[in-house]
């Protein structure tokens, strides 16, 4: 049997993304942050899924707001979700790259609030209706 190809190689960063959001924290917008979205909906993002096993299956990780509700964290690259743990838990961390609009998607399927972008590097929050939005948004 052929094997499949990759769609991501280990070493994806989703380079408008990051770029995007270099932007947005330059200047905050409601139009800044529907261009992130817009461009996470295309190419890839990273999931957390540490802890999984082949016997849990994936499993994706969320954080917890101070009012105790689910946000998703979402990374631009491998790298990135490397520096949202602590150096000493970095080996153990495991994240797949999945396509934008799928990562984003996880949202709609969980009592998760809000989409944390690169949590590691950044503090940008990302409300649940701006990401439903851009779900409904047809694929270019």
């Amino acid at each position: 049997m052929a094997k499949r190809p990759i769609p991501f190689p280990r070493s994806y960063v989703n380079t408008a993304v990051r770029d995007a959001l270099v932007a947005f924290e330059a200047e905050p917008s409601v139009a800044g942050i529907q261009k992130v979205l817009s461009l996470a909906t295309s190419g890839g993002l990273v999931v957390d899924v540490t802890g999984s096993t082949p016997e849990s299956g994936p499993r994706v990780r969320t954080l917890t707001s101070t009012d105790g509700q689910l946000v998703l964290p979402l990374f631009t690259s491998l790298a990135e979700l490397g520096l949202a743990v602590p150096e000493a838990e970095r080996a153990e961390v495991q994240g797949t790259i999945l396509s934008g609009r799928d990562a984003l998607a996880i949202v709609q399927s969980a009592d998760i609030v809000a989409v944390q972008f690169d949590p590691g590097s950044r503090q940008i929050i990302v409300k649940r209706s701006f990401v439903d939005e851009a779900l409904a948004t047809p694929a270019p």
